[in-house]
């Protein structure tokens, strides 16, 4: 059993989506699962995750009929198998530490529901 399922639902971003997938892979903390939940996309979405599938078997692949993003965010929740859920959507990315630093937090102070982290924007073309 994983310690961490991070969830990623997507629609139609496969462009998008291998970027957040190798994101997840370069994780300081390694000890979770990625379930990616396609609502039901009809670009590449499947054969991107296929791929990366291929090479880590912690990353799961869920297709449901498009019923929008919080139905897909609460099908990855039901399939989850972590003691915690971390939700990156599929055009986001996490600093490379931010499992490592959140979960001790979470761990240490039992009334905490739940650790957020600030968001930084960065547009296209920014370095």
């Amino acid at each position: 059993m994983p310690i961490v399922s991070i969830i990623t639902p997507t629609y139609n971003r496969a462009r998008f989506l291998g970027g957040a997938i190798e994101n997840v892979r370069e994780q300081t903390f390694q000890d979770w699962e990625l379930i990616v939940v396609d609502d039901g996309s009809t670009d590449e979405t499947a054969e991107v995750v296929e791929a990366y599938r291929q090479c880590d078997p912690r990353i799961r692949y869920l297709r449901q009929a498009n019923a929008g993003l919080p139905a897909a965010r609460n099908a990855g929740l039901r399939a989850a198998r972590g003691e915690y859920a971390a939700f990156l959507d599929d055009d986001d990315r996490f600093i490379s530490d931010k499992l490592e630093r959140q979960l001790p937090m979470l761990r240490q102070r039992a009334e905490l529901g739940f650790v957020y982290w600030p968001v930084w924007v960065q547009h296209e073309g920014e370095a």
